[in-house]
């Protein structure tokens, strides 16, 4: 790569630091090293001025050395053309480095000021000739059209000044990357990647009526700046204008300016209008035409859509349901309120927060200098819908799931003033929430009261015995009408929990979420407070004409309150809320050590400063502190690191709390990298960490690192801790997912105010994990050397084991034995189907006594491992069996070959031992050493309960409840993926097998592969055992080729037709899950959209070098995309079990009414006497009946 940088008087002594800066950054970006990435560096005006040569430097760390003290400023006039003549002489004449330019292709990166004193054509075709890519960068006054004649392909960039540059950098990576993959002569359809958060159609709705020219000019100079920092191309960013006042004026649809260029010619057609502001008609028509397919709108394909209003007075029409429709349609809004705007209006218009989408400010000059906010802003949503949200979706179903049991009730508003539409939104928010838990008498279990100036209780806590039988109870809901008494409500709905609560064996945590949409008519605040005294956590969910005051004393504080403007609110308010009740319960027994690294540098100040330590005591509130339970530590930070405390100094809430308000700021330079290898030692045992603790790292920052973040993050995490980073806008989120090593782990917000915002979502990921599919049996030394308490505390084990599974006839099966002389079976796997029956018989007072004979009692398990008594080892459940035991066996010789025998079953034992227990006799049963534990005595048992429970998570299957499914998997087997990485791949699709009950066909698995072309390995008509299926999986041998995934698309999907084993015609969903190492070279959407009318649920898993937007035109979804750093990954048995869920969840749906749809409309017909020709005719009328 080659720098070809612009030092002429037409750039200038000031702004030559930001093109210093640029170069700093892009380098820090880049693997510079001997094999890999070469550098060289240029600067021009009227002369070539050689800093450095491809060979001069081996590392990134001394040519930045260099940069910052030998790179000076130039001056002169600008003659680019004798500039890419001089480099093609002084860089490309000759071999680079003597390496081959087809595996190390030549980059040139040109920054341009202004217009070149001579011609650049001739010299970049010269270049372009000798296999050079040409990466163009306009800045200031640079010509669009020279950008266009240096650049190879699609690779020319203008920005607006050299201050867009920074921006700019974080990009830079990327299309480097880019432009080495670009082959001359590809077809017309091949994909070129966008810029970093560039994907998505977005469309500005600017109130025309500004006032002055002024104005006009501070609004234009805001849409210049935002669209400078956008990758505005056809395949990445879409931009649309559209202006109003009496009238709405589409200046520019999203298909109509595909260039950065030509949007900002569309702008200057903007002008000083008078008349009314009708935005209601101007969002309406922005809906039906500017956010159509056939306006260039790319809804379908899942590319996020955004509109952005710009309005400084209230709209003299409706606005709230023509706001509403276009929520409707997936499009994010955001407002921006010059002052003078209506506040309520705007907030009916904006995307739910609206705190957080609308932007106030106090005059149309504050707009420019609000710009660089307003990217990130932009820049983040876009990131959040197509990076993140399935992550988050992933940690938040499973720590919900962990909330073990729960009495949860609704109460919500039945009156006249709720729509029938809207009161329809209720029960899909009813829904939602109750979707997120697992439903049963000894897990969650959930209520529900209706309201108006009457109350009906619409079913009891104990209704409902599962999530199906649930959702038909809230479907059934039909509203009351009358008026709002919501104070009466409270009350009755007490004296239906004290009821409930006579049905529970034991006490559980008890929730009411109260829903109302208008003030009530009667006192809220004492019928919520008695219900307080009896342990009722309140949630309070408001909408339109709620009184905010009211939901406060319902709630009883405000971060129980949740407020939107309208009812489609409710599908962000469900997330809310769900945080908040499975934060509290879903991981009550965590255990682990957290540092807070935390920025103190000048950038912050004092009142951001306290608002940190506000946010980092509130956070800590949540969290579980004790002496076994979290540890936390501070450091702070800036150009140097402070000991606040570490992890084994304070163990209470309180003493946590005043230590933090002790904190002073430092005030100085942000030196991130220096103080994450200062953190380091923290996490060791001298500094108070604990041997065998998960440990996080919660890196809280406003500004941007003035060192290397990258290698001592990465450092920090091979040893385990997990980082999470927290930004204000100031952070740079490039870096922040360079510390992090996963975008999942960084959460950005716009000020310091915001952070609590993120409280809830940050705890939700350090969560603990539910035991979901296993058989386990406990085996229970009884003998004479256990006495009463030791008993108590054996058993104590069993039980906390027993409270982390999902037990069920379908999910976790549990069977326990106990042993002394001979053994005895206290209940066998198929015996009880919930917990507390389990939990209540092992709590039976046993007698103790006889000699320990371990083998015999291993032997006789051997019977409990068979269908007859409930194993489901024939099912391909993974099967476990837990010995504890506290003395040499009096059968020793036969626990080798008796315990080897039990693991040749497939069944995996876990041997744990107290105090005299032979070490190597708990080796000899389980196998290694890995699966054993040893403790001093039954005391110390506790010290084991995570780990052992870690154990059993790791070994337990992952739910799927769907009951049949044609399943492809579809691997990238291409010269971009090595052979080692292939079998990587092939052993993380058969291992997947032990997932899926594959008996009887019920689940059926394909296999197919891509490189240059097509390769069937695995039809769904396979009869294979699940042995052979695994072997053969395992011993494909790799394709090879360029990856032309576009091509092998259009033959795979006869791998799902009735002749190949596929099972559409009998409603059976079917999926092709899409291994890939790379983004798709060529246009994919063709293919692609005929997979999606078969019916076809497509998922993608992209390892590597991957942009998600580049995927989206596969699944249409971003939430069926996951992206992994390498195949590494894909050993992790995390990794896993997601797969099991994105293929049950995100696919298993898929509807199963094609047929019955058929064979209703057929009775329809036969009952209107109607007769056609054709099914599509049917078909056609059947839609429109349903």
């Amino acid at each position: 790569v080659v720098f070809l940088v612009d030092s002429s008087d037409h750039l200038g002594t000031k702004s030559f630091p930001l093109v210093k800066a640029f170069i700093h950054k892009t380098v820090s970006g880049l693997p510079v090293d001997a094999h890999k990435y070469r550098v060289a560096l240029a600067q021009y005006s009227d002369r070539l001025h050689s800093e450095f040569q491809l060979a001069t430097f081996k590392s990134r760390n001394t040519m930045l050395n260099h940069l910052k003290k030998n790179f000076g400023f130039l001056g002169g006039s600008l003659r680019t053309g004798h500039a890419l003549r001089e480099a093609h002489r002084t860089f490309f004449s000759a071999p680079a480095g003597g390496r081959d330019k087809k595996q190390f292709p030549p980059i040139l990166v040109v920054l341009a000021s202004a217009q070149s004193e001579d011609d650049v054509e001739e010299a970049s075709k010269a270049l372009r000739e000798d296999g050079v890519r040409i990466v163009s960068v306009g800045l200031q006054s640079a010509s669009e059209e020279e950008l266009k004649a240096m650049a190879t392909s699609r690779f020319h960039f203008n920005l607006r000044s050299a201050r867009d540059l920074g921006a700019f950098s974080q990009n830079m990576t990327q299309i480097i990357k880019e432009a080495t993959q670009y082959r001359d002569g590809a077809a017309p359809h091949s994909v070129v990647a966008c810029q970093k958060d560039s994907l998505a159609d977005l469309i500005f709705l600017v109130d025309e009526s500004v006032g002055t020219k002024q104005n006009l000019r501070n609004l234009q100079n805001f849409l210049r700046n935002i669209a400078a920092s956008m990758d505005v191309r056809y395949n990445c960013t879409r931009l649309g204008l559209m202006s109003y006042s009496d009238r709405t004026n589409t200046i520019s649809l999203l298909n109509s300016s595909t260039t950065q260029y030509e949007f900002q010619e569309q702008i200057q057609k903007l002008s000083v209008q008078a008349g009314k502001s009708n935005a209601g008609a101007a969002i309406e028509k922005m809906r039906l035409e500017a956010f159509s397919e056939s306006s260039g709108s790319r809804r379908a394909q899942g590319v996020p859509q955004i509109a952005v209003l710009v309005t400084h007075r209230p709209s003299t029409d409706e606005v709230r349901d023509v706001a509403i429709q276009l929520r409707l349609q997936d499009v994010t809004v955001f407002g921006m309120n010059i002052q003078g705007a209506d506040e309520t209006q705007l907030e009916e218009i904006a995307s739910y927060p609206p705190r957080q989408m609308v932007s106030m400010l106090k005059s149309y000059a504050d707009l420019e200098t609000y710009s660089k906010n307003f990217q990130k802003k932009l820049r983040n949503e876009i990131w959040s819908q197509i990076s993140t949200r399935n992550a988050i979706y992933t940690f938040f179903l499973s720590g919900c799931i962990d909330t073990k049991e729960a009495d949860i009730y609704f109460l919500i508003d039945g009156s006249t003033s709720i729509q029938g539409k809207h009161f329809e939104q209720i029960k899909e928010f009813m829904l939602a929430v109750t979707g997120m838990f697992s439903i049963g008498p000894d897990k969650v279990q959930v209520g529900a009261v209706q309201y108006s100036h009457k109350m009906r209780v619409e079913f009891y806590i104990n209704d409902n015995s599962n999530n199906v039988n649930l959702k038909n109870a809230i479907l059934n809901i039909e509203q009351l009408q009358g008026n709002t008494y919501t104070g009466e409500a409270l009350n009755f709905t007490l004296s239906i929990i004290k009821e409930d609560r006579k049905h529970r064996t034991s006490q559980v945590p008890c929730y009411l979420i109260v829903l109302t949409d208008g003030r009530s008519a009667d006192d809220v605040l004492e019928p919520a407070e008695r219900l307080r005294a009896e342990q009722v956590t309140i949630h309070a969910v408001g909408i339109g004409e709620a009184n905010k005051v009211q939901l406060q004393q319902i709630a009883g504080g405000e971060e129980r309150v949740s407020f939107g403007q309208n009812f489609d609110s409710l599908r962000s308010i469900k997330n809310e809320v769900v945080h908040r009740i499975c934060t509290e319960k879903g991981c009550e027994d965590m255990k682990a050590d957290i540092m807070f690294l935390v920025d103190s540098s000048g950038s912050i100040g004092h009142e951001n400063f306290g608002k940190m330590k506000t946010f980092m005591k509130s956070l800590l509130a949540k969290i579980q502190i004790g002496p076994d339970r979290t540890h936390i530590g501070v450091i702070q930070f800036s150009d140097k690191t402070r000991e606040e405390f570490q992890l084994n100094k304070y163990f209470t809430q309180n003493e946590i709390s005043d230590a933090i308000d002790r904190m002073s700021l430092i005030d100085k330079n942000t030196l991130t990298g220096n103080a994450l290898i200062s953190v380091d030692q923290y996490f060791t045992p001298a500094r108070g960490a604990r041997i065998g603790v998960k440990k996080f790292l919660i890196l809280i920052t406003d500004g941007e690192a003035q060192d290397a973040v990258r290698d001592p993050a990465k450092a920090l995490r091979d040893k385990g801790v997990v980082i999470f980073s927290v930004g204000v806008y100031g952070a740079n989120r490039t870096q922040l997912e360079e510390i992090s090593g996963d975008g999942n782990l960084v959460f950005q917000v716009e000020n310091f105010d915001d952070l609590k915002t993120i409280e809830s979502k940050l705890i939700f990921r350090v969560y603990c994990k539910n035991i979901k599919v296993l058989d386990i049996v406990f085996v229970l030394d009884h003998s004479g050397s256990i006495n009463t308490q030791e008993q108590e505390n054996m058993m104590a084990l069993t039980i906390h084991l027993v409270k982390k599974a999902d037990v069920g006839s379908d999910r976790v099966r549990i069977g326990a034995l106990k042993y002394s002389d001979y053994p005895e079976i206290l209940f066998h796997l198929g015996k009880y189907s919930n917990r507390s029956s389990v939990i209540e018989h092992l709590r039976r007072r046993r007698d103790t006594g006889g000699n320990t004979y371990t083998a015999r009692a291993l032997d006789h398990t051997n019977i409990m491992f068979t269908e007859e008594y409930g194993s489901r080892i024939q099912q391909n459940v993974k099967q476990m069996l837990i010995v504890i035991t506290d003395g040499a066996s009096h059968d020793r010789t036969l626990l080798n070959e008796t315990a080897l025998k039990l693991r040749n079953r497939g069944i995996d034992i876990y041997a744990v031992g107290v105090g005299p227990a032979d070490q190597l006799e708990l080796e000899a049963m389980a196998g290694n050493k890995s699966k054993t534990f040893h403790v001093d005595n039954f005391n110390k048992l506790e010290d084991i309960y995570l780990p052992l429970q870690e154990s059993m998570c790791i070994n337990a299957h992952e739910w799927c409840d769907i009951q049949e499914a044609d399943v492809v998997f579809f691997c990238d087997g291409s010269d971009m993926v090595s052979n080692s990485e292939f079998v990587t791949m092939t052993t993380f699709v058969s291992e997947l097998i032990d997932h899926f009950n594959i008996q009887n066909q019920k689940i059926k698995i394909g296999l197919a592969q891509f490189g240059s072309g097509f390769q069937k390995i695995i039809e769904l008509k396979n009869s294979l055992t699940i042995p052979e299926l695994k072997t053969q999986i395992q011993s494909i041998p790799k394709s090879k080729g360029f990856p032309r995934m576009d091509l092998a698309l259009k033959k795979v999907k006869a791998m799902f037709d009735p002749s190949s084993g596929g099972r559409r015609n009998a409603g059976v969903p079917q999926t092709l899950v899409v291994i890939t190492s790379g983004d798709p070279y060529y246009d994919v959407a063709d293919e692609v959209k005929i997979l999606r009318n078969l019916g076809i649920c497509v998922l993608v898993w992209g390892i590597g070098n991957i942009h998600k937007e580049q995927l989206l035109p596969i699944t249409g979804h971003s939430e069926k995309i996951v992206t992994l750093q390498d195949f590494n990954k894909l050993m992790n048995v995390d990794v896993k079990k997601r797969m099991v869920r994105e293929i049950c969840q995100s696919c298993g749906k898929t509807s199963k009414c094609f047929p019955c749809s058929l064979f209703v409309f057929d009775l329809i017909a036969t009952f209107l006497g109607l007769h056609f020709p054709k099914v599509s005719w049917g078909l056609a009328l059947a839609e429109h009946i349903f």
